[in-house]
């Protein structure tokens, strides 16, 4: 028995000599644990009387990092002896922030116009976080019920493979859509006439494989970013594309759209304040020779 257990001993004593040689320099160590380049294990000398070691527990370094800063309870602040503090002191920020800094340096602006913008920006920022890509929805349905859900939702309408009617709301603001994923359901168009949508909101329409028709008319937050990510996500797949009255798409993003190597119909409409449009659209047309450009007149002089 003496003999196991000084063997037993002198295995655990030879393992932590060699896991020392890999310790790298560190400021003492926590909670009874030494930290490694590849490990952290308990001290060597944690023995039992029978002889026994103590449980080891595994952990890695940034389990243990994670451990220090938020699993310790932060220390009770001493307030100065001259120095009075109310119950209000719960409800100021721990941090002031640049923004914080900066807004009390410039004081509050009470004006209608400086609330309508503060209006906007919060709308604009609370729309960027709705139409964000959702993972949670993309788990629970699927890539492609997931971007019809999130088209919908927005009085926008998809249509499937293999089918001729489309999925919206009715009077109501309901629609019927699976809440769980369902195989080889494929969304083949999308039509988000007039929707307020954002570049976020195309990460939500991600991975149709099958999708042949996208209709962007009227949405005016789509610009040549947004073309860009179009062209990213459905260049091999998509067959129509509609971006009438989209006045923040210029020749540039106009042209990107030679990526799109299966467009056979374009529709942009509402194009004529962009002075080379014309010659936009004939390289287009020398880059896809199949494809058909609506609303544009090449004889006519530009505006």
């Amino acid at each position: 028995m003496v003999y196991g257990f000084l063997e037993e001993r002198n295995y655990q004593i030879s393992m932590n000599i060699i896991m020392l040689s890999q310790v790298r320099q560190t400021q003492g160590f926590w909670g009874g644990v030494h930290v490694c380049t590849r490990c952290i294990w308990t001290t060597p000398g944690s023995f039992f009387k029978d002889g026994k070691s103590s449980k080891q527990e595994w952990y890695t370094p940034d389990v243990a990092h994670k451990a220090e800063s938020w699993n310790i309870p932060k220390p009770k602040q001493e307030l100065p002896a001259n120095e009075w503090r109310s119950v209000f002191q719960h409800f100021r920020p721990t941090r002031l922030g640049l923004n914080v800094v900066h807004a009390f340096q410039k004081g509050i602006d009470f004006r209608p116009n400086a609330f309508k913008n503060w209006f906007k920006d919060f709308q604009t920022k609370y729309n960027i976080t709705d139409q964000s890509y959702n993972q949670d929805r993309v788990a629970a349905v699927g890539f492609e019920l997931a971007a019809a859900h999130f088209v919908v939702h927005r009085k926008g309408k998809v249509r499937f493979r293999n089918s001729v009617d489309w999925v919206q709301q009715n009077e109501d603001g309901e629609y019927e859509l699976s809440p769980h994923f369902i195989p080889d359901v494929c969304v083949e168009a999308i039509d988000t006439t007039g929707m307020d949508l954002l570049y976020e909101g195309l990460g939500s329409m991600v991975n149709l494989k099958h999708l042949k028709s996208l209709n962007l008319s009227g949405c005016q937050n789509i610009d040549d970013w947004c073309i860009d990510r179009v062209c990213a996500q459905y260049w091999q797949t998509l067959e129509h594309l509609d971006i009438s009255h989209c006045t923040k798409v210029t020749e540039n993003g106009i042209a990107a759209l030679a990526r799109l190597r299966a467009l056979k119909t374009l529709n942009i409409t509402g194009f004529h304040h962009l002075n080379d449009i014309q010659l936009v659209c004939i390289l287009l047309e020398d880059s896809l020779p199949d494809i058909e450009i609506i609303g544009v007149d090449f004889m006519e002089p530009p505006t």
